[in-house]
C-alpha cells in the first residue's frame, strides 16, 4: 500500500516501492544543507591571513619609503596600546590582527627596498670601477690590472682601494654629507671604524665607538652625553677616519715646505682637497685649532696616525693604558658621575625605612697638555726618512711622558698618578709576605673581586717578590711565574718601570687596585704643525732646519680618589 508523503516547506518526495526518500531542492554535493555542511565550510572559507596580506600588499605596494616608515611607526604606537589591555574585547582582538598582518606587510615592503638599493649601489660602484683601466685584467702588453691582485692585509691599502671595499665618507653619488642627519652620521661613523678595524687594532676601533653612545656606565661610573655630542663626536670620526684626508697627511709629512707655503695643495688629488676641507670644517677640529691661536700649518692628526688611538706601547714599561678605563673626550674636562650605591636595610612591620640615599659626586678630569718637538737640518730631512716617520717619533715621546705621570703624576698641570692617588698603609718596613697578605685585604671587595684588579711595581721590586717564600717554612715564591705574565695571590702583577725601583724610606714599592677605577681620558683630535724654517733665537735667522709639533692633552684620575686605606680601588705599601 502506497503512503502519501506529505511536502513540506523546500523537501520534495520522491516515491520507491516501499518508502519515499526525501531530498533538499538545494543541498550540497554532499547532499546536506551547505550551511550545515562542514567539508563545505572549509572549502568556502578563505584564508583570512592571507586574505589581509594580499589586501595590505595591493594597498601599500607601490608607494614610497617615507610613508611606509610613518605608517610603520604609527602601527607600532597602536599595537602598543592595544596590547598593554589586560581583556580586548573581539572588535580590538580583530583590530590587532589587522594591524599586525599590516606591519608584516609594511616590513617586508621596506626590506625589499633595502636589497634593491643595496643592490643599485653595488652596480653603481662596479661600474665606477670599471671606468678605471687600472681594474680590468687584460692580456700581457695591454695596460691594466695584473693578473695577479694582492689581497687586503698583505700591505696598507691605498685610499683608493679602501672606499672600493667600503665608503660612508661620502655620499651614494659621491657628493659631501652635508644634509646628512645625525643618526646618519652616527651608522656611517660606526661603518668607518669597522672599516678600518685592521688598521685602528680592535681595541682602538672599539674605544672610538664609545663616543657615539649616549651613556656609558662601569662599576661606580657612569658618563651621559647628549645628541649633540654624539653627532659632533660621529662627524669628527668620518672625517678623521677618511683614507684620503690619511694620504693627504702623509703628504704633507713628506713635503712640509710646500705645505707651509701653500703650494701644496696643488698636488692632492681632488679627493684629498675634499677630505682636508671636511676636516678643517669639523667642529671639535676647529675647537682644537683654536687653542693653538690659529698657528699656521696646523693640521689633525688622522685616527690611522693617532698613538692614543692604536694603543702602541713602546719604550717604557707602563701598563697603565691597556689596564685602565680609556675614555675620549671632544670637550675641555671630561665629566663623569661616581656613586658608591645604595644601602639597604632590614625593617620590621609597620615601620619606616630608613633614608639611605646614596650620595652622587662628579668626576672631573682635565685633560692636560702634552707637546712634542721634532726637527733636523734640511740634509736629514732629504737624505732620510725622518720627516715620514713623524708620528712614531711622537708616540714614542708620548708614552715615555705618559708612563710617569700615570705612575706618580701630581695632578697639577698633569694627570693625577694612580701611586698618587692610592692609599698607604703604616708599616714603614720592607716588603714581607704578611704585607703583600695585607695589602691584599685591604683592597675592597667591591675592587678585588670585580673589576680589574692587578699589581704593579718596578722590575727591581718584582724581583725581590720572586725572593719571598709564600708563607713561612713554604718553598716556593710568592710570586707564580708559570704563566706568560707573573701573578701573585692570583692576581697579575706588571711592569711599572716610573714607580720607586729601591725599598728606602718614605718609598711607595707595590701597588695593588682595580684597574678600571683608574680613568685616562685622551682629548682628540691631536694636532701637527709643520715648521719648515726653523731661525736662531739669539738673531731671527734661519738655520737650516725644519721641524714638527705636535700638541695633545691627555688626563687621568682614580674615582676613589681621596678614600682611606681600606675604602680605596688603590692602596700601596710605603717602606
Amino acid at each position: 500500500m502506497e503512503a502519501n508523503w506529505p511536502v513540506r516547506g523546500r523537501l520534495a518526495g520522491v516515491r520507491c516501492a516501499r518508502r519515499e526518500v526525501l531530498v533538499y531542492e538545494d543541498s550540497c554535493p554532499h547532499g546536506y544543507i551547505p550551511t550545515s555542511c562542514a567539508e563545505c565550510r572549509r572549502a568556502d572559507s578563505a584564508d583570512p591571513i592571507g586574505e589581509r596580506f594580499e589586501r595590505y600588499v595591493a594597498k601599500h605596494k607601490g608607494g614610497q619609503r617615507a610613508g611606509w616608515l610613518t605608517r610603520r611607526s604609527e602601527i607600532s604606537d597602536e599595537l602598543a596600546r592595544l596590547e598593554g589591555y589586560g581583556r580586548r574585547t573581539n572588535d580590538q582582538d580583530e583590530q590587532l590582527e589587522e594591524l599586525t598582518s599590516e606591519l608584516t606587510v609594511l616590513g617586508t615592503l621596506i626590506d625589499q627596498d633595502d636589497v634593491a638599493v643595496r643592490r643599485a649601489e653595488q652596480i653603481e660602484h662596479i661600474k665606477r670601477a670599471a671606468q678605471d683601466p687600472a681594474n680590468l685584467e687584460r692580456p700581457d702588453g695591454v695596460g691594466g690590472a695584473p693578473p695577479l691582485v694582492r689581497q687586503p692585509g698583505t700591505r696598507i691599502e691605498s685610499a683608493a682601494e679602501t672606499v672600493q671595499r667600503s665608503n660612508p665618507w661620502r655620499s651614494p653619488d659621491r657628493g659631501p654629507l652635508a644634509h646628512e642627519t645625525g643618526e646618519g652620521f652616527v651608522q656611517r661613523a660606526h661603518t668607518c671604524l669597522e672599516t678600518l678595524e685592521s688598521r685602528l687594532s680592535h681595541d682602538g676601533a672599539e674605544l672610538l665607538s664609545t663616543l657615539l653612545s649616549e651613556r656609558r656606565d662601569l662599576l661606580t661610573v657612569s658618563v651621559q652625553r647628549s645628541q649633540d655630542e654624539i653627532r659632533e663626536a660621529a662627524e669628527m670620526i668620518v672625517a678623521l677616519s677618511s683614507p684620503f684626508y690619511e694620504s693627504a697627511m702623509r703628504s704633507v709629512f713628506r713635503n712640509p715646505d710646500l705645505f707651509r707655503t701653500g703650494l701644496g695643495a696643488m698636488i692632492w688629488s681632488d679627493d684629498e682637497r675634499e677630505a682636508v676641507h671636511t676636516v678643517m670644517n669639523n667642529y671639535a677640529v676647529r675647537a682644537a685649532f683654536s687653542e693653538t691661536s690659529g698657528a699656521a700649518g696646523a693640521f689633525a692628526l688622522p685616527l690611522q696616525l693617532d698613538p692614543t688611538i692604536t694603543l702602541v706601547n713602546t719604550g717604557v714599561a707602563s701598563p697603565h693604558r691597556n689596564l685602565a678605563r680609556n675614555e675620549l673626550g671632544t670637550s675641555n674636562v671630561w665629566e663623569g658621575i661616581t656613586s658608591q650605591g645604595a644601602t639597604a636595610n632590614w625593617v620590621a612591620e609597620g615601620t619606616a625605612v630608613t633614608d639611605t640615599t646614596p650620595a652622587i659626586a662628579q668626576l672631573a678630569i682635565t685633560p692636560y697638555k702634552i707637546m712634542t718637538w721634532i726637527f733636523g737640518s734640511f740634509e736629514v730631512m732629504d737624505d732620510t726618512s725622518l720627516s715620514s716617520q713623524v708620528p712614531v717619533l711622537f708616540e714614542d715621546a708620548r708614552v715615555r711622558l705618559e708612563g710617569t705621570a700615570f705612575a706618580t703624576g701630581t695632578g697639577t698641570a698633569q694627570p693625577f698618578g694612580s701611586v698618587t692617588r692610592a692609599a698607604t698603609d703604616a708599616t714603614a718596613t720592607a716588603l714581607t709576605a704578611a704585607l703583600i697578605y695585607g695589602l691584599h685585604q685591604a683592597l675592597p671587595p667591591r675592587f678585588r673581586n670585580g673589576g680589574q684588579p692587578a699589581w704593579a711595581a718596578h722590575v727591581n721590586i718584582i724581583n725581590a717578590c720572586r725572593q719571598i717564600p709564600a708563607f713561612t717554612g713554604a718553598v716556593n715564591s710568592i710570586v707564580d711565574d708559570s704563566g706568560d705574565t707573573p701573578r701573585m695571590l692570583g692576581l697579575p702583577i706588571y711592569e711599572a718601570s716610573a714607580m720607586d725601583s729601591a725599598q728606602t724610606a718614605a718609598k711607595k714599592t707595590l701597588l695593588l687596585g682595580d684597574w678600571k677605577s683608574y680613568v685616562i681620558v685622551t682629548r682628540l683630535p691631536s694636532v701637527v704643525i709643520a715648521e719648515p724654517l726653523v731661525v736662531s733665537q739669539a738673531t731671527a735667522l734661519p738655520t737650516g732646519q725644519r721641524g714638527w709639533l705636535n700638541y695633545s692633552r691627555v688626563g687621568a684620575d682614580t674615582t676613589t680618589a681621596g678614600a682611606a686605606f681600606g675604602s680605596n680601588a688603590f692602596v700601596v705599601h710605603l717602606d
